[in-house]
């Protein structure tokens, strides 16, 4: 009876500790997969609030509240135009009261810096916008790609960096970019990611593509 007795502890043990290891493994699936869907979450807002900022700018390319000014730089509103970079003149908002502009033409400028080293991903980069002179703004959404496409207004893409004598041609501008988290999450367990190996650190990425027709230089 005592042996027997022994025996149900020593399996009743077994049994519980299976059982533990399961509830462990079961909580740290769970807690991935919360990780991963909080992650997707900042990736998206990120992606919708640097889109919006994209789309509000190349709007107003050769915009100008100041009509006379405005008239005066429709040939050459573009500067730059190359597939990591773009330059072009506008009218910048200098405070939410005045979303118009003041009148003044202004340079506006997107490219990407080096990668950030105070993050885990090796491979974001700072996004700059640069006005004028003024130190360019850091946007660090953890973009890790970056690239422009530009188009006439018979549809036909231009070879880049954009010519001076084709410049002035442009009339959509299309841009894609790359974000990623910047810390990333170390995956433990197995779940659905088949290629996932455990103790490796993943990134989730997500990338967003857009057209925009200059509205201000339709009518060349």
């Amino acid at each position: 009876m005592g042996s027997y007795t022994l025996l149900q502890i020593v399996g009743s043990t077994i049994i519980g500790g299976f059982l533990i290891l399961m509830l462990f493994k079961f909580n740290g699936i769970m807690n991935e997969k919360k990780q991963r869907y909080e992650t997707k979450n900042i990736i998206q807002n990120n992606l919708s609030e640097l889109s919006n900022i994209i789309d509000s700018d190349l709007n107003k390319i050769g915009y100008c509240k100041d009509r006379v000014k405005a008239s005066e730089i429709f040939s050459d509103a573009i500067t730059e135009a190359d597939s990591s970079s773009l330059t072009f003149k506008t009218d910048v908002s200098n405070t939410e009261l005045d979303p118009f502009g003041d009148g003044v033409v202004d340079i506006l400028k997107y490219y990407l810096g080096d990668e950030i080293s105070s993050t885990v991903n090796s491979n974001d980069k700072v996004f700059y916008r640069k006005v004028n002179s003024d130190i360019p703004l850091e946007i660090n959404f953890g973009i890790t790609k970056l690239n422009f496409k530009y188009y006439n207004s018979s549809g036909a893409l231009l070879s880049t960096p954009v010519s001076l004598a084709e410049l002035p041609t442009i009339a959509v501008v299309e841009y894609s970019f790359t974000l990623e988290d910047i810390y990333g999450y170390d995956y433990s367990y197995m779940g659905e990611e088949t290629d996932a190996k455990e103790g490796d650190t993943y990134f989730i990425a997500m990338s967003k593509t857009n057209k925009v027709a200059i509205k201000n230089l339709k009518g060349r």
